[in-house]
């Protein structure tokens, strides 16, 4: 399924540059590479930049955080509120769960430090595709993205993963970073889609739970952080489940 994949770079930032072009060192596919000017979750012309031979769009990309966590991630794409890095307001991109489960599965597989918090994160930010996109991320800091260990890290993870056909599901709960369902992914045969954040499922309404299901391919059902979840957020959930008749998975 790898060849299905490309990727998207820019020159604009260092991160994503950096990792764009250890990316292309190392792969002989070098025509799936695509470099723009502009800000990557900016981009609104992703669509017309890359060849529609490609079913899955990666954006290489720094990640930043306030508290400085040196991190390797992958997420999902798309807003559950306001646009405030891209896309359209309450407007989620497809997901790609079997892609993007796979790529942390290696990622996790392949690092062996303790520098990194190697993790999925909540879906957030755009831009808006028709096509699923995933965003794979270094952060936070410059000796991060030029670190050899990471580097390898991502790179192995969204270019040697196997995909399986696992059922496939919308998580949520916890916080925007997403160590239960990252543990949860490498010990079951699950895969994970669109992920929604304690924060975010306080603040949203069943139109965009339902949209995360929607968004993401042959939904099963739900894999919430109970611990991690509001009783209001959690009762938005069973609604929405018990109308579609979807499973829930409490962990």
């Amino acid at each position: 399924m790898n060849e299905k994949t490309a990727f998207i770079g820019t020159k604009g930032d260092d991160a994503s540059y950096t990792i764009y072009n250890y990316f292309l060192s190392r792969d002989d596919q070098k025509e799936r590479y695509y470099l723009v000017e502009g800000r990557l979750p900016l981009l609104t012309d992703t669509e017309n930049i890359v060849d529609h031979k490609y079913h899955i769009i990666v954006f290489l990309s720094r990640h930043s955080s306030e508290r400085k966590v040196n991190s390797i991630t992958v997420h999902p794409v798309g807003n559950f509120s306001s646009a405030d890095l891209g896309g359209k307001e309450r407007e989620l991109c497809p997901s790609a769960p079997e892609i993007q489960t796979a790529m942390l599965r290696k990622m996790i597989e392949v690092y062996r430090g303790e520098k990194y918090q190697v993790t999925f994160e909540a879906t957030h930010h755009g831009p808006l595709t028709e096509r699923p996109i995933i965003f794979a991320e270094i952060g936070t800091e410059p000796e991060n993205w030029h670190d050899p260990d990471a580097l390898n890290t991502l790179y192995r993870g969204v270019t040697e993963y196997e995909a399986h056909e696992y059922s496939n599901y919308v998580a949520a709960g916890g916080g925007h970073y997403a160590p239960k369902f990252s543990s949860y992914i490498v010990e079951n045969k699950v895969n994970i889609g669109h992920i929604i954040s304690k924060y975010r499922l306080e603040e949203i309404s069943e139109r965009e739970i339902e949209m995360a299901i929607e968004k993401t391919p042959k939904c099963k059902g739900f894999i919430v952080d109970k611990k991690g979840t509001k009783s209001d957020g959690y009762s938005k959930i069973k609604k929405v489940s018990s109308e579609k008749g979807l499973e829930i998975i409490n962990i």
